[in-house]
């Protein structure tokens, strides 16, 4: 077969640390065979599509909006800026009012508003979902916060009570789990070392960790305890004529 009707040109468009790539489009002709291939990301696709989708923030609010750099847009008016992110793969949007000069997060504005909805972040895997994404949020912007873009503050102070009150839960999960991943470490070393008997080391352990043993294993640190404590004692020569 003729080499030049397999050529192929590809031109790669790839961001590998943060999105992952897929081909956007393919041309080629009959007979021979031509053609391009782009790959298309999820930055691609935030760049192109958050000006779509949240093109109702200047349309309806009269905001102003701009690409501040490659992962990130601002709408701003007089009382308002709103960013749209591209975080790591997630798409994030915060409403932020001029006057007081702290963000609050959508997620946590719809969560004030309508406790039934459970928003998560999702990180899209594809141009598709970034898509979806993007229009997804765009709506739940227009539908909870169309008072806070037109400059009614009147709910700000309870929705950042609302979005600090859900960070602290959070930090205070995080924290537990933190603990706990720490005691279950510490206990498995504690247990080889009481299979080794190695019963200093066994009650170190043990009462780095006193708060969260069970019954069982608060004997067990008291028996190893015990045992680091019985030192033995040098015999000394016997005296003559003793049996």
């Amino acid at each position: 077969m003729n080499a030049k009707l397999l050529h192929l040109s590809v031109f790669l468009v790839v961001d590998f640390v943060k999105h992952p790539p897929y081909f956007q489009e393919v041309s080629g002709g009959f007979g021979g065979f031509r053609g391009s291939m782009r790959i298309e990301t999820v930055q691609d696709v935030f760049q192109e599509q958050v000006p779509k989708s949240f093109g109702f923030l200047a349309d309806v609010h009269g905001f102003a909006l701009t690409r501040s750099d490659d992962y990130a847009y601002s709408a701003t008016s007089r009382h308002c800026e709103v960013r749209i992110e591209l975080d790591w793969g997630s798409i994030v949007v915060s409403v932020r009012p001029v006057s007081t000069g702290r963000s609050v997060r959508l997620s946590f504005i719809v969560g004030a508003k309508d406790p039934t909805i459970l928003f998560l972040p999702r990180y899209p895997w594809g141009p598709d979902d970034a898509r979806e994404e993007t229009d997804r949020q765009a709506g739940l912007l227009a539908k909870f916060c169309a008072d806070i873009l037109d400059g009614d503050f009147s709910e700000w102070a309870a929705l950042e009570a609302h979005q600090e009150q859900v960070l602290e839960q959070w930090r205070g999960e995080s924290e537990r789990l933190v603990k706990e991943a720490r005691a279950k470490l510490v206990r498995r070393r504690a247990e080889a070392a009481w299979s080794r008997r190695s019963f200093s080391e066994a009650a170190q352990l043990y009462a780095s960790i006193r708060d969260d043993l069970t019954q069982a294993e608060i004997a067990r640190q008291e028996y190893c305890r015990r045992r680091t404590l019985l030192v033995a004692v040098p015999r000394g020569p016997r005296a003559r004529g003793l049996a």
